[in-house]
């Protein structure tokens, strides 16, 4: 009996009970009542009745592909789905429209095994001479490479993604879309690690499918937070003078920042916090308000003598010291020397390979050499205002002609002289 099935438009053959067979077998030969020939018939048609439930209930179909059978399936919408996603992807391995309708064929099954879409979608693919399933590597859905295991696929991103990870990384990624999947695809792709790489590194310009690596740093900096200054009278100080009573301190905040590179390369950076860690400490300064005595230090210098340097602060060949502590001024025999500063003489006398010297100790503690003179003006004690011609300019000592040899000491060290001169 042939029997056509609405759903899959297949035309399948069904074995049915022969009504005779089943009356005869069931007619007892001693009661051939017309009972009995009607029980028969309602047997009949509760058979015919089942077996058309079946068919559409649960009879299966057997797949084929070429003839060769992939499995069992429950309905006809597996088939066509695993049809068309085997399609689909023969299209995107080729590149052209890949129909697959004469290669299929299906048949009723009744009883046994299914199996579902995808392991039907691989019978069709395995099936397809020059394909091999494989773990494959796609950039924005394009393959790149391939690999039976994929692990060593996971290893090659990895390389990568590594070589631009540092202590302060907080995330790595690519900015494509890099996916594995395990598909089918044409056997002749590159299942090569190096060459695979060599295709996606970023740091080869001449990659085909060269990967763009976005990572991001986040890293801290202290910064510091200036100190506010505050001025208050003090009668302790001379008039004009200002003097630092307790320094300022600054505070520090710590700076949290991610920083993001492409390929290594700094695109931006954003703050994301901010934390004070150290309170600024203000500073107190001193303004004097002391009437000043005509003596009195002001702390800076004004040059002792006029004329041309001859010789700078430091080593020198030639005559005289081989490590100057001072300034040669060059000028006008019997010429002014002044104070540099007001403070009290402490020496004024014959000084070694000085000849006749002055020095005087200002407030701040600084001393002040004024060497080589020819005549001095002042006594060891004496206050001595700023200004003030203390000595006159000669070649006492060793010198090698009229000039001013001038020292400022400062803690027992000599400095260069220029440096503190306006």
């Amino acid at each position: 009996m042939k029997l056509l099935d609405r759903k899959t438009g297949f035309s399948i053959k069904i074995p049915v009970v022969c009504a005779r067979s089943f009356f005869n077998r069931t007619l007892s030969r001693r009661h051939k009542t017309h009972r009995a020939w009607t029980m028969a018939a309602v047997t009949i048609f509760l058979v015919l009745a089942l077996t058309v439930i079946m068919l559409n209930s649960q009879v299966g179909f057997a797949v084929y592909f070429r003839g060769e059978k992939i499995g069992n399936v429950k309905s006809m919408a597996v088939v066509t789905a695993a049809v068309t996603g085997a399609e689909n992807q023969l299209e995107e391995i080729y590149g052209h429209d890949y129909s697959l309708d004469k290669a299929i064929s299906v048949t009723a099954n009744v009883g046994g095994g299914t199996v579902n879409q995808e392991r039907v979608q691989d019978g069709i693919l395995g099936g397809i001479d020059g394909l091999v399933k494989l773990y494959v590597l796609e950039v924005n859905g394009t393959a790149v490479g391939a690999s039976a295991d994929e692990a060593t696929l996971d290893g090659v991103l990895n390389d990568i993604l590594k070589t631009y990870a540092t202590e302060q990384t907080s995330s790595v990624r690519f900015a494509e879309t890099v996916n594995i999947s395990h598909r089918f695809i044409n056997e002749d792709i590159t299942q090569d690690a190096a060459a695979i790489k060599a295709a996606i590194d970023p740091k080869n310009e001449a990659a085909a499918h060269r990967l763009t690596v976005e990572s991001t740093e986040q890293t801290q900096r202290i910064e510091e937070i200036p100190f506010d200054v505050e001025y208050y009278s003090d009668d302790t100080v001379y008039e004009g003078n200002l003097k630092v009573k307790s320094p300022g301190v600054c505070g520090e905040n710590v700076i949290t920042e991610n920083s993001v590179y492409l390929n290594g390369v700094l695109q931006s950076c954003q703050m994301i916090s901010t934390v004070k860690t150290k309170d600024p400490v203000t500073e107190r300064v001193a303004v004097g308000t002391a009437p000043r005595p005509k003596t009195a230090s002001y702390d800076k210098y004004i040059w002792p003598a006029e004329g041309v340097i001859t010789s700078g602060f430091g080593p020198r060949t030639g005559f005289g010291s081989a490590n100057h502590q001072g300034i040669d001024i060059a000028g006008a025999s019997g010429s002014d020397i002044v104070a540099a500063d007001g403070g009290e003489v402490i020496l004024a006398d014959w000084y070694f390979g000085y000849g006749l010297m002055v020095q005087i100790r200002h407030d701040n503690g600084d001393i002040t050499y004024y060497g080589h003179c020819s005549e001095l003006l002042v006594s060891k004690g004496e206050r001595v205002y700023q200004g003030q011609t203390i000595a006159y300019m000669g070649e006492t000592g060793e010198a090698s002609g009229v000039h001013c040899h001038f020292e400022i000491r400062v803690n027992g060290v000599p400095v260069n002289p220029i440096a503190y001169l306006p």
